[in-house]
């Protein structure tokens, strides 16, 4: 592959989400810290409300029940003495959140970010050499501190840089059909050789347009991560203010769903999102180890070329033609289509792989907001094709008219 081609892809395909993450975060970091006193206010007097309310249900509730708990130790005393808690914790001001996110979110991103950069043989160094995006400046007084922020973009700077590789793949492919080694070695039918080549470039534009979706796709990861982020800080005065009712007794349905749903939930989502991130590199590791074997010599392991891809230094002269030569016509077509049947599979193959780690993938607002942009582009398309035949319809019975006229 031709350095300049090298050169072109890499400054192409860059971390196209990473400066809108950067400035979301910064916008939901500080909004949330400025907010805070005054969520902290209104979740007093909602607690005030809510601990009426629970006294009032729980008094009546013991009543049918016998009066089993007279003094009430297992549902009002214990919600009292957890808001004496919550409440003082909730005084603290941002100081707690960000507490959290330094002990909780922050490791994961380190952890997702360090397998994913150890899978792929790649360093912080490797990484920030060929994504060139550099965070902006951040004040250090919001819920989320600046070193969050780099791990995530970071994480999601390391699987650009595969893109990047897989990407390299297919042009490396497309480079090699049709040179002057492979395209007369093998069968002595040139016509066939020549037949075999052109599917094996096609496959190689297959893989190049697959990947570039993919990564048109996964500029839009980021979406869950701001979305989970903006909840958990915007709404962690009310987590801390229902954390008081936990595991007391004639608690109303609705609020535990309520810290629930804006409490344990969130901070969930949120590891979710981080580290579905990286599940880019982990998913597509595994097809790369199946189209690898295509490309490697028959009595060598495929690790070496899997390596040479995730670390984008594969060129068309690393592909070993020997198991191609071998090929017949229709196992060149059948192997068109088991890449197809792969690309095919990769969520289910992503979903197969974080399962194991417990992250749930399913109805994301990335995956809403890719596919409404998909359809975005395609409407526009129809627009502007749909106009340009209006138009020369018009411009034709223009002319029809003028002839008549004459």
């Amino acid at each position: 592959m031709n350095g300049w081609i090298n050169s072109f892809i890499e400054n192409s395909i860059q971390c196209w989400g990473c400066g809108v993450f950067d400035r979301l975060i910064q916008l939901v970091s500080g909004v949330a810290s400025s907010v805070y006193s005054s969520m902290a206010q209104i979740c007093i007097l909602l607690f005030i409300f809510l601990f009426t309310v629970f006294i009032f249900n729980a008094f009546w509730k013991n009543l049918k029940g016998g009066a089993s708990d007279p003094m009430f130790s297992k549902s009002v005393q214990k919600v009292f003495l957890n808001s004496l808690v919550c409440m003082t914790l909730l005084g603290a001001g941002v100081l707690l959140p960000r507490v959290v996110t330094t002990v909780i979110f922050e490791p994961v991103a380190e952890i997702t970010t360090l397998y994913s950069q150890s899978m792929i043989n790649l360093s912080a160094e490797d990484v920030n050499e060929t994504v060139t995006y550099e965070a902006l400046e951040m004040n250090n007084d919001g819920i989320y501190r600046p070193e969050f922020r780099d791990k995530v973009i970071q994480l999601m700077k390391t699987t650009v840089t595969q893109f990047q590789s897989y990407v390299k793949l297919g042009v490396a492919l497309m480079d090699n059909a049709f040179s002057w080694k492979n395209l007369f070695s093998g069968s002595s039918n040139i016509i066939a050789n020549i037949l075999k080549h052109l599917i094996l470039f096609f496959i190689g534009l297959f893989l190049t347009w697959e990947f570039i979706k993919l990564f048109l796709k996964y500029c839009f990861y980021f979406a869950d991560t701001v979305i989970a982020m903006a909840f958990f800080a915007l709404f962690f005065p009310i987590s801390l203010m229902t954390m008081a009712f936990k595991d007391a007794e004639y608690v109303p349905e609705w609020i535990g769903k309520l810290g629930g749903d804006i409490g344990t939930q969130q901070i969930k989502k949120l590891i979710n999102s981080i580290v579905t991130l990286g599940s880019a590199v982990i998913g597509y590791t595994v097809i790369m180890v199946i189209i690898a074997k295509f490309f490697s010599s028959p009595d060598v392991e495929a690790s070496g070329l899997v390596n040479a891809i995730t670390t984008g230094e594969i060129y068309g002269e690393s592909l070993d033609m020997e198991n191609l030569q071998s090929m017949t016509l229709f196992t060149f077509v059948a192997m068109l289509f088991i890449l197809r049947y792969v690309f095919a599979q990769i969520p289910e193959i992503t979903k197969m792989i974080l399962s194991a780690f417990s992250v749930q993938t399913e109805d994301t607002h990335s995956e809403k907001l890719a596919n409404f942009a998909k359809e975005s582009v395609q409407n526009v398309k129809k627009f502007v094709k749909t106009g340009a035949e209006i138009f020369s319809k018009k411009k034709t019975d223009d002319g029809a008219t003028t002839g008549e006229t004459k």
